[in-house]
């Protein structure tokens, strides 16, 4: 039995983590656009 489950395994989880990392990598440059913004809307007002 293990031995069938074996090949399986590891294509599902290659698949699940190339899916969690495309979202984490989105997640993570929508944070960072987030945080760019307000530092640069926070330098705008600054320097008004």
């Amino acid at each position: 039995m293990s031995s069938g489950f074996q090949p399986l395994r590891p294509y599902k989880i290659k698949r699940g983590s190339r899916q969690v990392r495309e979202r984490r990598t989105a997640q993570a440059l929508m944070v960072f656009g987030v945080v760019l913004a307000c530092v640069e809307l926070y330098v705008v007002l600054g320097a008004l």
